[in-house]
């Protein structure tokens, strides 16, 4: 459980710094490709660098939470803010857990989750080192040329390529398909300016990273996008170093086509292949409209960027909720005022003894620690260096008892008056947690219509791939136009229906979101209610001789 928080809460910092960087960009309308490549590249640095900032850096308290408290002893008691089981752990400060009323088992759906987020990154794990096996093998099996690019950068040849491809992460070298001789001069110029570009950037090591980051992060949608992001950029960004070599665009658009149209002779997964990224009508409409060319990033630009980046992956980084104003402590009664029954010890084997005028002052304070068991289910606010104790007192008293630390002193209470009259306090949290369910429950519906949707864009997608690949016939004089066009209009036809059901769905969430709205209120004034009740019966069940201090 513990495992897939810190990896929600990791995604879910990271999509911030991703949209952060999308907006900035969309604001600034920045267009240059080497601009918009180093913005996201420094996004997928910091999203890297966030497990390690969080846990470096002292939270910083952004956002009010409602219902949510800081575990800190000084600042009171950590009180539920959702229905979450009591094993969820959240570390937001010093690496203090904070368990939240709920039941103390583990939810049984925690396993077969983990169990599925780990096959997908196996899967992609797994691709991702085939790949890098695959492309260490084809550089090695390639033969030099006698060619040397600027930098000293090696240019090899291998039958296994049918397009230009710049491998190697720590010895980058440019590997060309063996009919390169029979290019004319500025063809080759073009290529090799292609491949150096992506080999100045370090393009094959930044994509390695990306890639990474999207096994491990990969029920993310943002984690993809990012990742398709840096690919294209960084395609685009090397089409205009081509161009700035050859100076003609209509002949480079043919010889993107070519390759495009040749594809690869072997699974080539790792690396930068020339033709490896991008619909063929948008680069070559890109490459053909275009006016401008990328003169690639500056020092001053690249400091810029760098700037501005590192608040912001130190905010998503290090951000918490704010702490709310705790309720102020109720003044302790003079005579108990929860219960009218006299109290009768049933746990303890002889009467317990009051406790003395010197104990109860002691116990003027505040509780911040405690733990209420009953049966299978526990409730409560400790930390993790109360775990050794809270299970030897389990083994000692059994599934009915409840635990409290005051000034620095632990009291036992198993009187069964006393437990019900915590459990009644305790009474309108399970009612939140009964309406929390209930909107799990319509999440869980909502969740499902959308892996329809997303299912049915996925076909959508193939559709259009195979229209794509039609088109390339098409404009190489292999097929009809027309046939294409029929093609193109069911595929848009088709995309319609997506829309159409992706409408309902968002439909679908705008009601959960204000149910869990609703619930989220409720949760607010409750949590107050019950952290005010339980106050006030720690310091009753003292004066009344119910709880007894283990020494």
């Amino acid at each position: 459980m513990t495992i897939l928080l810190f990896l929600v809460a990791w995604a879910a910092r990271s999509a911030a710094v991703a949209l952060t960087a999308a907006s900035l960009l969309k604001l600034f309308r920045v267009q240059n490709p080497s601009v918009r490549l180093a913005v996201w590249t420094a996004s997928l640095a910091g999203s890297l660098l966030i497990p390690v900032l969080s846990a470096a850096l002292a939270p910083v308290a952004l956002v009010p939470v409602p219902g949510w408290h800081s575990p800190s002893a000084a600042q009171g008691p950590a009180s539920a803010a959702f229905a979450i089981p009591a094993r969820a752990e959240w570390l937001p400060q010093g690496g203090a857990r904070v368990r939240l009323y709920g039941t103390d088992r583990r939810p049984r759906w925690a396993a077969p989750l983990l169990g599925f987020y780990s096959l997908g990154a196996a899967v992609l794990l797994l691709r991702l080192m085939t790949g890098l096996f695959l492309a260490g093998r084809l550089t090695g099996r390639s033969s030099p040329t006698g060619r040397w690019l600027p930098g000293g950068l090696p240019v090899h040849e291998s039958s296994e390529l049918a397009v230009p491809a710049a491998l190697g992460l720590l010895r980058p070298l440019v590997v060309l398909p063996e009919d390169w001789r029979e290019w004319d001069e500025p063809k080759l110029e073009a290529i090799l300016a292609h491949e150096r570009s992506h080999v100045g950037r370090h393009d094959p090591a930044v994509q390695l990273l990306s890639a990474l980051h999207r096994a491990v992060l990969w029920f993310s949608r943002l984690s993809w996008w990012m990742h398709s992001r840096i690919v294209r950029l960084a395609e685009e960004a090397s089409d205009d170093a081509a161009l700035a070599a050859t100076k003609d665009r209509a002949s480079y658009a043919e010889t993107l086509l070519e390759f495009m149209q040749r594809g690869m002779k072997v699974a080539l997964w790792e690396g930068v292949a020339m033709a490896r990224y991008g619909k063929a009508d948008e680069r070559i409409h890109r490459i053909l409209d275009g006016t401008g060319i990328s003169r690639g990033l500056t020092r001053y630009g690249l400091g810029a960027i760098l700037l501005l980046a590192a608040p912001v992956v130190f905010l998503a980084a290090a951000a918490a909720p704010a702490q709310p104003q705790a309720p102020a402590a109720p003044a302790a009664p003079a005579a108990p005022s929860l219960s009218s029954a006299p109290a009768t010890p049933s746990a303890p084997a002889t009467p317990q003894a009051p406790q003395t005028p010197q104990a109860a002052a002691r116990g003027a304070g505040r509780v911040t620690r405690y733990l209420i068991v009953s049966g299978d289910s526990s409730s409560g606010s400790w930390d993790s260096r109360d775990e050794p104790q809270l299970r030897e007192w389990r083994s000692k008293y059994g599934s009915h008892f409840a635990w409290f630390r005051e000034d620095g002193h632990d009291y036992i209470v198993t009187d069964e008056h006393a437990l019900a009259e915590f459990q009644q306090a305790m009474a309108p949290q399970r009612e939140v947690n009964e309406r929390q369910s209930e909107v799990n429950r319509h999440q869980a519906s909502v969740n499902e219509l959308q892996q329809g949707v997303n299912s049915h864009q996925s076909e959508v997608n193939r559709a259009q791939d195979d229209v794509n690949r039609h088109q390339s016939q098409a404009n190489a004089g292999n097929e009809s136009q027309s046939h294409v066009n029929e093609l193109q209009s069911e595929v848009n036809r088709r995309q319609n229906g997506v829309n159409a059901e992706q409408d309902r769905v968002n439909r679908a969430q705008d009601v959960v979101n204000r149910e869990q709205h609703v619930v989220n209120q409720i949760q607010t004034r409750v949590s107050a209610e019950i952290d005010k009740a339980l106050q006030g019966l720690f310091q009753s069940i003292r004066q009344r001789g119910l709880a007894h201090e283990i020494h």
